[in-house]
């Protein structure tokens, strides 16, 4: 095994970032149509509700990505593909984190998954029905899953970077991203495209297809599919463990239609999407008592979390002019999202023990036979929601330019539901009693309870729930002259059984020339709890020494534990955010800057584990504990109030070289988040509250500086793209000290900062066919291995290679790909 020596990589990156600047001298200055990565001219539909208007124009930062772009690449992920070309968004890799081998957690200037908006041409996407994990970026958090949308059926993306709550309302205290269906028609393109990393493993096999046809009366109707199927990948030194990607397959179907009708237009859009991954846990030890049967698994076994994502969505809407002059657009939009758990190359050792225990004589054949299933259901998520919409925008007429006006109402409908798994996923012993039973390979050990790995979830813990909220809202914008545009928003907002929330928007455009203007916003938001937050519930079971069970539990908000403890309910996190920056154009020469800061009230977050002994004087809730039958439980609460400061910049060139085009995209960000306060109920602390681990993640779990440069080269059949991606490190208590005590270790787990370069290379055989070959980190960087005294190291005897959470670029390092590009 050899470690990357620091001036290796340093070497390394001035090399690549010399090759760049090389790259740049010489040009000539040359207009040009051609969309460029970051496109800066083509109209937004985000950030501002008049039409026509451009991102240059509008007075807050709006990204438009186009399709192009993100295919340009070996990815086949939409949260990869944007983590390229938008480094305000990140797309962390995680591994051993329940679910996290299908959801990565996608966020916005280093908040939440949950505090970035999701729209779908305009309309509000349904999020997840899971949370992740504590312990991991965006831990507590039900976002947005970025992957259940096909990359062939989008036209653009559209990412909104201020604060939107008062345009858009709840989870846009980040931004929005706004994905944008193709309106293609009399057109059919489609590509073939295999990949495999430098390693030989994670073969990636993609087909996608998108149609589309006129319909009478100007309509269309544009269909998508997409086929992806994935080998895993292994970067543990020793193959009887998995540390890399798991294996599993996409299908996906989407549309988008209109039909001209009664005076105005009748819309659809929607789509269908599976994805399943076979995921992996720790390895257990053939001689581990607690955990393995070894007359199943005589040389132990690794478990496996065999998850599936079902994703379904439909939105059917009308929208027309008025008499007035007004235009009315109304719509209903569903989604759901389900995730089902299953084990695999699995036990639940109680069941075994409990056979012995009744059996003393029973012989290694017996006890094998009544070891109970090594496969099974586990766990069932699923969260689903309606939104009505009824919006109106015109003009009025006010001096001598008119005001634009926009009002609106939605309604919307959420349900949250979860499933038990079958009795072995999660009983102690086939019985399912009060105590566990001694091992069968120690009696001295009891054998732990439910399925290795992932642990199924207990009829107890069964779940029904839903809610409904409103909201009104108004958005102006006038050109107060030649120069100075200003804009306005106010949004109202009621949650039931949670309570209403307020949020007003101001934004300033004003152009100093014809190539220079600054822009800022001054806006509140608010970010409601979600469902997952708010009403789930789980019990684990863990065996005390003496053979007891310690079952553990988390409180759904307002039970009896969190009330006794001063939490009644989850409330409304708010945020206020200002943002300051500018836009200069020369020529071919876009290039703007915004600085922002964000404060975030009452953020939600997960606290650990409290047990009796920390409960004493509060006997409200030492009687609220008890009733749970639980030795331990958590819940959520408001944790913490943050501060969120940062910079984004975005350059765009265009120029003629060697008689073809170059276009040039430089987009960077530095964000820094930092706890400000603890919002501490009584007779608690901190770490119970929101431990160092979650502390960590928060703070310095994503990167605080990143950047891409690509350069585009084409002439009339040849292109050739060279984008560089610079990671800043990450450093989080996980796997560490304060997690796993271990002593004489390191104290915090770092991912060092990197830089990607990844290639393409594309040539027209025909105007209907097109050829390309690239890499995707091409120079093989990955993280630095672990050390001897890291815990991750110590408890996987050497297996894994690097650190598991926080790592923004991943761990497989370099691939390769080929693909075959069609139209006609």
């Amino acid at each position: 095994m050899s470690v990357k020596k620091p001036s290796q990589r340093l070497f390394t990156q001035q090399t690549i970032l010399a090759v760049a600047i090389s790259s740049l001298s010489g040009l000539s200055v040359a207009q040009s149509d051609d969309l460029q990565e970051l496109e800066l001219e083509e109209v937004i539909t985000v950030g501002t509700r008049v039409a026509g208007r451009t991102a240059t124009e509008a007075s807050v930062p709006v990204d438009v990505i186009n399709s192009e772009a993100l295919t340009k690449n070996g990815f086949t992920e939409l949260g990869q593909a944007l983590q390229t070309s938008a480094p305000s968004f990140n797309f962390t890799r995680t591994q051993v984190s329940d679910g996290s081998d299908l959801f990565r957690p996608a966020t916005l200037r280093g908040l939440q998954p949950d505090q970035t908006l999701v729209l779908i041409n305009g309309k509000r996407r349904h999020t997840q029905s899971i949370f992740g994990n504590q312990g991991t970026v965006g831990g507590g958090s039900a976002g947005t899953d970025m992957n259940s949308i096909p990359l062939t059926a989008l036209q653009s993306v559209e990412v909104l970077r201020d604060g939107a709550a008062a345009q858009y309302g709840s989870d846009a205290i980040a931004g929005v991203i706004n994905l944008k269906l193709k309106e293609t028609v009399d057109e059919t393109t489609g590509f073939v495209q295999w990949g495999s990393t430098a390693e030989g493993d994670g073969d990636t096999l993609t087909v996608g297809l998108n149609t589309g046809f006129e319909l009478e009366n100007d309509g269309f109707l544009n269909l998508s599919v997409e086929y992806r199927d994935f080998d895993r990948t292994n970067r543990a030194d020793n193959p009887l463990w998995h540390q890399g990607d798991a294996e599993g397959e996409f299908q996906s179907f989407f549309y988008n239609s209109m039909i001209n009708v009664a005076g105005g237009e009748l819309y659809s859009f929607g789509g269908v999407s599976n994805r399943t991954a076979l995921g992996s846990g720790f390895r257990r030890a053939a001689a581990s008592a607690a955990q393995n049967v070894p007359q199943v698994y005589p040389n132990g076994f690794t478990p496996n979390i065999d998850n599936e994502a079902q994703d379904e969505s439909f939105a059917i809407g009308y929208r027309r002019e008025l008499q007035s002059g007004w235009h009315l657009d109304s719509s209903i939009v569903y989604g759901q999202n389900e995730y089902d758990f299953a084990s695999a190359n699995t036990i639940n050792p109680s069941i075994a023990a409990e056979y012995l225990a009744n059996n003393p004589d029973a012989s290694d054949a017996d006890i094998a036979a009544n070891a109970g299933p090594s496969a099974g259901h586990s766990a069932s998520f699923k969260f689903g929601q309606t939104t009505v919409n009824v919006d109106l925008t015109g003009e009025v007429e006010w001096g001598d330019s008119p005001l634009y006006v926009a009002v609106g109402a939605e309604f919307r409908d959420e349900r949250y539901s979860i499933g038990q798994g079958i009795p072995a996923s999660y009983s102690c012993g086939s019985s399912n009693g009060s105590s566990s039973f001694p091992s069968v390979i120690d009696p001295n050990v009891f054998a732990s309870c439910g399925f290795q790995a992932y642990p199924g979830v207990s009829p107890d813990a069964e779940t029904s729930t839903s809610r409904d909220s409103y909201a009104l809202y108004v958005d102006l914008e006038k050109n107060l002259s030649d120069r100075w545009l200003m804009s306005a928003a106010f949004r109202f907002e009621d949650y039931q059984q949670i309570g209403s929330e307020n949020a007003g928007k101001i934004s300033s455009r004003y152009d100093i020339s014809d190539s220079f203007a600054i822009r800022g916003a001054v806006a509140t938001g608010f970010r409601a709890p979600s469902l997952p937050q708010r009403d789930y519930q789980a019990y684990g079971t863990n065996v005390n020494n003496d053979g007891t069970l310690a079952r553990a539990f988390i409180a759904s908000a307002g039970s009896a534990l969190p009330k006794a403890l001063g939490v009644n309910n989850l409330k409304i996190e708010t945020s206020t955010s200002v943002s300051l920056g500018f836009v200069a154009e020369w020529d071919a020469l876009t290039l703007t800057v915004d600085g922002y800061r964000i404060q975030i009230d009452d953020r939600i977050g997960l606290g650990s584990n409290i047990g009796a002994s920390e409960l004493q004087g509060n006997q409200a809730a030492l009687d609220a504990l008890a009733a749970t039958g639980v030795a331990e439980a958590r819940f959520f609460s408001n944790a913490v109030n943050t501060t969120t400061e940062g910079v984004d910049l975005v350059l765009s060139y265009d120029t003629d070289l060697w008689e073809g085009n170059l276009e040039i995209a430089l987009a960077a960000n530095y964000n820094k988040t930092e706890i400000d306060s603890f919002n501490l109920p009584a007779g608690t602390t901190e770490q119970q509250v929101f431990s160092n681990v979650s502390q960590t993640f928060l703070e310095n779990g994503q990167p605080s500086e990143r950047g891409s440069l690509s350069l585009n080269w084409s002439d009339d059949k040849f292109s050739s793209l060279l984008r560089i991606n610079y990671f800043g490190d990450t450093e989080v208590d996980q796997f560490a000290q304060n997690h796993i005590p271990i002593p004489n270790t390191l104290p915090t787990s770092v991912v060092e900062s990197a830089v990607l370069v990844d290639v393409d290379f594309s040539y027209d055989v025909s105007d209907n066919l097109t050829l390309s070959v690239g890499g995707n980190n091409i120079f093989d960087e990955t993280p630095d291995e672990l050390a001897s005294n890291e815990v991750l190291d110590i408890i996987s005897r050497g297996a894994f290679r690097y650190p598991l959470r926080a790592v923004p670029y991943g761990f497989n390092g370099a691939s390769y790909y080929v693909k075959a590009s069609f139209r006609f």
